[in-house]
């Protein structure tokens, strides 16, 4: 089977990641997409517990039978790297893996741990984000496919101040999602 991964904090998973995940779905013909909640990423320092966050995901893509959370950077107890998840999931599975990441992220990836592994053990589909663009000039360039997905300006840091601030985040997170975020009252301070 071909199967997305698709990681990130998901402090909160709002509708931008659904959209962009259901669009690379069918874009690159995948069976399924994981969403994979970072357990304790290198290259970010505050966020929500991961409980939180894991629950938050199952919530966000629950009504879609293509989705689903998947918790193995549970098990990790150090920093969490993008290439140890792959080989984990590599030895649970004989599938084709596509790691989906954003253009901010692909700026970031010759600071990852092992990118040249980390392009012999999956496909890397980069998907665009506002403010960073996919140079063709960027040293792993050749390895990746694009994706068409729409660009979507919708951000988790920007869905934690309106909460903050008592603003509105209808239309931006599942409902689900957010009566989870108010009873456990989540980014109020």
């Amino acid at each position: 089977m071909k199967i997305g991964v698709f990681g990130g904090l998901f402090d909160p998973p709002h509708i931008g990641h659904l959209i962009i995940a259901q669009h690379v779905l069918e874009e690159f013909h995948l069976q399924k997409i994981l969403f994979v909640p970072s357990g304790n990423p290198p290259h970010k320092t505050n966020y929500s517990t991961y409980e939180h966050r894991y629950v938050m995901t199952e919530l966000a893509v629950e009504d879609n039978e293509m989705f689903a959370a998947n918790d193995i950077e549970r098990e990790f107890t150090e920093k969490t790297y993008t290439i140890e998840v792959i080989r984990k999931l590599h030895a649970q599975t004989e599938d084709e893996f596509y790691l989906l990441i954003g253009s901010d992220q692909w700026h970031e990836i010759e600071t990852w741990k092992d990118p040249e592994e980390l392009f012999r053990e999956c496909r890397v589909v980069v998907m665009r984000r506002p403010n960073y663009d996919i140079s063709k000039e960027a040293r792993f360039f050749d390895r990746i496919m694009v994706s068409t997905a729409p660009l979507i300006d919708i951000s988790s840091t920007t869905i934690r101040a309106k909460i903050r601030k008592g603003l509105s985040v209808r239309y931006l997170l599942k409902p689900a999602v957010y009566s989870y975020i108010k009873a456990n009252g989540l980014y109020t301070v």
